[in-house]
């Protein structure tokens, strides 16, 4: 019973020590709440074969604070991919992908404003098969 408590305790530190609030390196805007996770395998926002984790979020803040809070990110050793935002008749949306050096290693960042104050942030992150973190 002690072994099993232990076991249980490790577990639950293991778990507590976890990155929350975050994809890869790609931080949650402040107050954002999570709407929907996922993870998939293959090609995604141009990139070859990888394995892709992605997380949704929703947040009611100005779109340029929150487009400017991921614009500002700027990991050493990764390039911006394509950056571009486009204005629409229902809202503005911002896009930006970025890589790492070796290209084993990618994000994908999308800010979408909705009616209402709504801002929509999609966050992606993937590594290719038998790729190391490039942290």
């Amino acid at each position: 019973m002690r072994q099993a408590a232990a076991l249980l305790l490790i577990l639950l530190l293991v778990a507590g020590c976890r990155g929350r609030g975050e994809v890869g390196i790609l931080p949650y805007y402040p107050g954002a709440e999570v709407f929907a996770t996922g993870e998939s395998d293959g090609k995604a926002f141009g990139f070859g074969p990888a394995h892709w984790t992605r997380t949704d979020l929703t947040v009611r803040a100005p779109y340029e604070q929150v487009r400017d809070f991921y614009a500002a990110i700027k990991p050493t050793g990764w390039t911006s991919t394509l950056t571009n935002e486009t204005r629409k008749e229902s809202g503005r949306r911002y896009d930006r992908y970025l890589a790492d050096a070796r290209r084993h290693e990618f994000y994908a960042i999308q800010v979408r404003e909705e009616p209402g104050g709504v801002i929509r942030i999609m966050l992606a992150w993937a590594r290719r098969p038998g790729g190391t973190p490039a942290r």
